[in-house]
């Protein structure tokens, strides 16, 4: 397949589906994202796309607090370093997979910086008086 630029919310949308295809059969993530109890595909994906539709075209599509939801989604189920590092093995992947061009470079980056300060957050909402 011929790489594409990821300049598009169509690019975007083949990107999110892509990954999460990955998500779903990886043996670390999958018991995670394919538990109801967490969140729903059906409502999961369309959110994903607006979020990185924001993110990579500077839109206004995402209206959502990610990290209040990572932070609650901690509380039932541990999101350890290495499913961090696992999602953004796969997230790479897919980018180097099906992508060219700036927005694969920036979108790697945001990827780096939201590890980072999820995984911060998260530790720090499990010290006392942690105010969410």
């Amino acid at each position: 397949m011929k790489k594409q630029e990821l300049n598009s919310r169509d690019a975007i949308g083949l990107l999110v589906n892509s990954f999460y295809t990955k998500v779903k059969v990886d043996n670390l993530l999958a018991p995670i994202f394919n538990n109801a109890q967490f969140f729903s595909w059906d409502t999961h994906i369309p959110i994903m796309i607006n979020f990185w539709e924001t993110l990579l075209l500077d839109t206004a599509s995402y209206k959502g607090n990610t990290m209040q939801k990572h932070i609650m989604l901690h509380r039932q189920q541990p999101l350890t370093p290495e499913l961090f590092d696992r999602w953004k093995k796969l997230f790479y992947a897919t980018l180097d997979e099906l992508f060219e061009g700036p927005n694969v470079a920036e979108a790697r980056r945001r990827v780096e910086s939201m590890s980072s300060l999820m995984q911060y957050k998260i530790a720090q909402s499990q010290q006392k008086g942690f105010i969410q």
